[in-house]
Order: structure tokens, then sequence, then C-alpha cells
């Protein structure tokens, strides 16, 4: 099990990403396209759009392919720069999708208040 946790306004988010998913994903998703930095912000515009829903819908399979694209990159990616082990947090720091940061889950300390 994979996990992708996004902390935005306040609140956390676990986009957790069953192991047969993430196999479907790496098994189905051009190489080419799991690395391009569009498709990333791509995933993590999806994934906002859930914590500004404040968690009033049930996570999908769009979040689910979502999480996936932002847990790969950062794992599997070729560039030593975009590299981060292990489970990923995208820590929205302003609250409006303005600045976006992305760390490994260990390295950001985090009042655990679930959405979802």
């Amino acid at each position: 099990m994979r996990t992708v946790s996004y902390y935005y306004g306040g609140h956390v988010a676990d986009f957790r990403i069953p192991d047969e998913r993430f196999t479907e994903f790496t098994t189905h998703v051009n190489p080419e396209v799991r690395f391009d930095t569009d498709q990333l912000e791509k995933a993590q515009r999806l994934l906002e759009a859930f914590m500004r829903s404040n968690g009033a819908r049930a996570v999908g399979p769009g979040e689910t392919v979502a999480a996936c694209f932002v847990w790969n990159f950062f794992n599997n990616n070729p560039d030593p720069d975009h590299v981060i082990e292990g489970d990923v947090v995208i820590v929205d720091l302003d609250g409006d999708g303005g600045t976006i940061e992305y760390a490994a889950v260990g390295d950001v300390p985090m009042k655990r208040e679930s959405v979802n």
C-alpha cells in the first residue's frame, strides 16, 4: 500500500493506493508521460479539487490515478533532483493552491485531522 497525503488549509487527506491499482498504473501509462511535470501539475490539481470539497465526496478512481501519478513521479523518477523516497505529501503552503511543495511524509510534521 502506498500513500499520497495532501495538506491543505489545516486538513490532511490520505490517498491510499492499493498495490494492484499501482501495478495497473505502471503497466498502462506510457513511461514518457509518467515523469512529465505538466501531468504532475494536473494530478496535483485533481487532488486539490478533492481537498477543496472538504471531503464532501468519496475518493474516486480519478483521485486514485492522480495519487498513483504523484507517488510514481517522485519514487521512480530517473532525474535524481525529483526523487522522494517513500510516501509523498503535497503541501499547499498558502492554502490557495499558489505555492505547492512536495516532500516525504516523514519529513513533514502534521497534525492528522483527516478529511477522508
